[in-house]
């Protein structure tokens, strides 16, 4: 059981106690949620959107904690509280010093696409030699990311989490919380250039993952991205490269895709399949977590076996059926330019046999000022590879994905609701069906409506 004494906590989090602190005292968990206190628990007060903290803090009390970390004081309080400018800093404050307890491994991932999955896949891959911990689902921010800390305990061997980023200075925060042993960045596309203006501030904002790192710490970088040279130059502790350049560290090659979209393919001439996953793009995904794995003395064999039985997450470029059994690939999660190039390949590979293959994509949020030009290279992109033989675009700008791809069978809708009644009724056995867009799209009801019949 990891123990922290209350007054280093205290200090750590620069808070100013209304009551006498005693050296006797520690804390053995740190909570936000008021249901999870029990003996000897910081309970730390957070304004969220629909409850505040600061209003069950009587509750925590009963409950048996030790200390509260409030932005006010609170009356008819017995116990320590501590006052701060900010909960949600303390809150950070507090994972940091959380994460120095624990002796074990901390692998980062972030990147424009895929961080989600390859995150799943390092530790998935992992599992085969440690007792792995991974971040759960948008737990990735600045509140989420010191929770699944401070869950961390002793009986785990290594931990893999997210980070994600909406501005500058967000990820260069949660690096200095984790203080990562080994760092991911996934590639830099187009995903908040509305926010940041361009990708070279995407590439500085997923730079910032090194500033919590030390010299002895590993970088794991894709070197078939732009800004490769950039991230590398940026590096103060050794880089593994990963891609199909002939001088990556990590070397992909003789990629193939069978009849159900499994990638088979190379890592540094080591044969390796994906046979329950879909799509080209997991092998890059693949080559980062084969990297982190080597990186910690997972062998080439346990590696391949865990990728053979590696399943993509909901959403993310999985496969089901619809009701009268047209096969559904699944990539509602999110989308950006990079990520639904990567799935119209995909598509277009999986044609033939007598399949007619569809493609329903949703609006691309937040380009902003490179949304125009962004949705039209992605029509100019089905253009090009001739599929496919349907097209169904979601939402105001996707529009201008239909006119720039000049395909003879395309349907526009407004709405994800009014695409899925068309699609219910028109799809058939015969079909595949590629669904992607922007969260904020909703294709995912269209998928469940399809699903349903």
């Amino acid at each position: 059981m990891i123990t922290i004494p209350l007054f280093e906590a205290m200090v750590a989090i620069g808070g100013r106690s209304n009551k006498p602190v005693s050296p006797a005292d520690y804390i053995h968990f740190v909570t936000l949620d008021s249901r999870e206190v029990r003996e000897g628990t910081l309970f730390v007060a957070l304004k969220g959107q629909h409850a505040d903290g600061h209003d069950f803090i009587r509750e925590t009390e009963k409950r048996g904690a030790v200390a509260v970390v409030v932005e006010h004081e609170m009356a008819g309080v017995h116990i320590p509280q501590f006052i701060v400018p900010s909960s949600v800093r303390a809150w950070g404050d507090l994972a940091r010093i959380w994460r120095g307890r624990l002796n074990i491994p901390v692998v980062a991932v972030t990147g424009s696409v895929g961080k989600t999955s390859t995150k799943e896949l390092i530790a998935y891959v992992l599992e085969a030699k440690f007792n792995t911990h991974k971040s759960r689902k948008n737990f990735n921010n600045e509140i989420g990311l010191p929770a699944e800390l401070m869950n961390l305990d002793e009986c785990r061997q290594c931990s893999v989490v997210e980070f994600g980023m909406r501005n500058l200075n967000q990820i260069n925060y949660l690096s200095r919380i984790a203080r990562p042993n080994i760092s991911v960045i996934t590639n830099i596309g187009m995903s908040h250039i509305e926010i940041l203006g361009s990708r070279e501030n995407i590439a500085k904002a997923k730079a910032e993952i090194l500033e919590g790192m030390d010299s002895e710490g590993i970088l794991i970088i894709n070197c078939d991205d732009d800004f490769y040279d950039y991230i590398k130059s940026q590096a103060h502790c050794k880089v593994i490269s990963f891609g199909t350049n002939p001088g990556a560290d990590v070397r992909i090659s003789d990629v193939q895709l069978n009849e159900k979209a499994n990638p088979g393919f190379k890592l540094n001439d080591f044969p390796v399949e994906m046979k329950n996953s879909a799509g080209k793009h997991l092998v890059y995904n693949a080559a980062a977590a084969y990297a982190v794995a080597g990186q910690m003395g997972v062998n080439p064999e346990d590696i391949a076996g865990r990728f053979a039985t590696f399943s993509a997450p909901d959403r993310r470029g999985s496969f089901s059926r619809s009701a009268n059994g047209a096969l559904l690939l699944d990539n509602t999660y999110n989308a950006a330019p990079d990520s639904i190039q990567s799935s119209l390949h995909t598509l277009s590979e999986l044609a033939g046999k007598g399949k007619r293959t569809i493609a329903v994509i949703g609006e691309m949020l937040e380009l902003g000022a490179y949304s125009e030009e962004a949705h039209r290279h992605i029509g100019r992109i089905i253009a090009g590879i001739n599929r496919p033989e349907l097209l169904v675009t979601i939402g105001k700008n996707a529009k201008l994905i239909g006119e720039e791809a000049h395909r003879k069978h395309w349907k526009h809708f407004e709405d994800a609701a009014s695409a899925a009644k068309y699609l219910s009724a028109e799809v058939t056995d015969n079909d595949i069906v590629l669904l992607q867009g922007s969260n904020g799209v909703r294709l995912d009801l269209a998928v469940e409506t399809m699903v349903k019949g």
